[in-house]
């Protein structure tokens, strides 16, 4: 051992030396040779991934505010990290996520959800346009009128659970009331097999707590991607004890690879009658499609469709519709702004009792639509909801991007945020106000603090501003259930809002429904959220 220890020494300080020199070496490269050198930003940022794993994991999703803090110091484009730059400017919008352009996404970014057998996990743009023409038919505009009664039905239901609760007086969360009907929907349609998680006694907080703890595992991820693997082969009772939100997704992914393993081994059968399905489900759709080849058929790739489907599915609707629990965080939304504010709620009433004058009749999607008031609610709710709270990268492989005069290399990660975009005050004036006449034409249209409304045939919709609406993305790579969430939407707030003339704000305030954190989708401050509500 002694004659060795001169030499184990020796080599340690080698090793040393070499890794200390090449990380010099790579910040220098990173900071005056890298063809991203040129364009502004903190020296922190553009030499090292700990900025960003600061900023997004320590100080717990906070990155996204620091980005738009910088852009007011560096000017509209800025490098964020060694590799990425960012756009704080609405008008390149539709050029960064192009309809008609090559846009591949960020593979470091997608790490946070190791689904590349899904279309959203999709890195290349001709593979991602691939597997979305299968899903295509099964999500078009016009295939979800024809899940109208079914839709229907499920809202009956849901309106049967809000009435034991009236009757009892009790207060209900309306985010886990949201969040499992949406559920259960999208396990019906993509599954053929409801989870049901309506007929549980007090709902399913264990599943609303799966979807967040879930989301919020993404940004560390991002940083260390190998966790996953190495987290889901250990045993269930230890990641219960150290790490709940691994467990938690362990327990969420099981369930959807056993109803996958039964769509493909024939087990789940088409039986209207008998209501246990539908016929013609999303990943029926895949198994059925001409457009691509068997590999694209086999289980692990239906799997992480289906895992994609049902968590983005299940979660952006009720996050636009309401909010998460109290201690389990999250957004903003449109149930608590219209109880919030009494005089959008009563124009919103009489507009629906023109199409539901029976407050217990079921709404008629093809009427909802054309009530303007009402969609203007829903961009309004859409806009303060955000969709994905977070950067989207867009890589345009073979061209260089323009910006005004600057020349993106092709090959860079390019972003862009959809809480910049609809908190923008150039474009949204007072944009924390809950204001759905901003989506309105009305020569009589009221201030934010006026006490009288125009009449509802003097209201049209104003096309202007939805270019700016980024809720479900844009160009080619937008959210690809964009239908059925719309009609969701539409039923699930005609249906609550008709129906129900009598809701109450129980121990909820504006605070339980701000953004303050960025963990992919939006959430409010740690210890706020939830929008409770007692019917009357």
């Amino acid at each position: 051992m002694g004659l060795l220890q001169p030499f184990i020494e020796h080599s340690l300080l080698i090793l040393i030396t070499t890794f200390l020199v090449y990380q010099v070496t790579l910040v220098v490269y990173r900071l005056y040779f890298s063809p991203l050198a040129k364009f502004p930003g903190p020296k922190l940022a553009a030499a090292s991934l700990w900025y960003e794993f600061y900023y997004d994991v320590w100080c717990d999703g906070q990155f996204t505010f620091k980005i738009r803090e910088l852009h007011k110091v560096y000017g509209p484009i800025i490098r964020i990290s060694p590799h990425q730059l960012h756009v704080y400017d609405p008008a390149f919008y539709e050029e960064l996520y192009s309809q008609h352009k090559v846009r591949h996404k960020y593979a470091y970014f997608l790490d946070r959800f190791q689904l590349p057998g899904s279309a959203f996990g999709s890195a290349d743009h001709k593979l991602h346009r691939e597997r979305r023409a299968a899903l295509n038919k099964y999500l078009s505009k016009q295939t979800i009128k024809k899940l109208e009664p079914m839709l229907l039905d499920m809202l009956d239901k849901l309106c049967g659970r809000i009435e034991e609760f009236k009757e009892k007086g009790e207060k209900l969360d309306m985010r886990i009331v949201y969040q499992c009907f949406i559920t259960d929907v999208i396990t019906l349609y993509a599954l053929n097999r409801s989870w049901n998680h309506l007929d549980s006694p007090n709902f399913s907080p264990l599943w609303v707590e799966t979807i967040a703890e879930t989301v919020k595992l993404g940004h560390l991820l991002t940083q260390f991607p190998i966790l996953l693997p190495i987290s889901l082969g250990l045993p269930r009772w230890f990641l219960k004890i150290t790490k709940p939100g691994f467990a938690m997704l362990m327990d969420f992914r099981k369930a959807i690879e056993v109803d996958t393993r039964n769509i493909l081994d024939g087990n789940y059968k088409f039986d209207p009658d008998k209501g246990n399905g539908i016929e013609g489900t999303i990943v029926h759709a895949i198994l059925e499609s001409d457009e691509i080849p068997p590999s694209e058929k086999e289980f692990q790739r239906l799997f992480e469709e289906a895992f994609t489907l049902i968590g983005a599915g299940s979660d952006t609707v009720s996050n636009m519709l309401t909010i998460l629990r109290k201690e389990k965080e999250w957004k903003e939304n449109t149930h608590f702004h219209l109880l919030d504010n009494p005089q959008h709620l009563k124009t919103l009433r009489d507009e629906l009792k023109s199409v539901m004058q029976d407050r217990y009749a079921r709404a008629c999607l093809k009427d909802l639509e054309g009530l303007p008031f009402l969609n203007a609610v829903i961009n309004e709710g859409l806009r303060l909801s955000y969709g994905i709270s977070t950067r989207l990268p867009r890589i345009s492989p073979y061209e260089v991007m323009m910006y005004k005069d600057w020349e993106i290399p092709a090959g860079t990660p390019v972003s862009m945020t959809s809480v910049h975009m609809h908190q923008n005050p150039d474009i949204f004036p007072d944009p924390l106000t809950f204001n759905p006449y901003r989506w309105l034409t009305s020569t009589s249209a009221p201030t934010n603090n006026s006490s009288t409304t125009p009449p509802l045939h003097n209201l049209t919709p104003d096309k202007n501003l939805e270019k700016y609406l980024v809720a479900f993305g844009k160009g080619s790579r937008s959210c690809a259930g964009i239908n059925l969430a719309k009609a969701e939407i539409l039923l699930t707030l005609a249906t609550i809002f008709r129906r129900y003339e009598v809701q109450d704000l129980v121990e909820t305030d504006r605070r339980d429904v701000e953004v303050k954190r960025d963990l992919f989708l939006p959430f409010p401050e740690v210890g706020r959220g939830g929008v409770r509500v007692r019917y009357g």
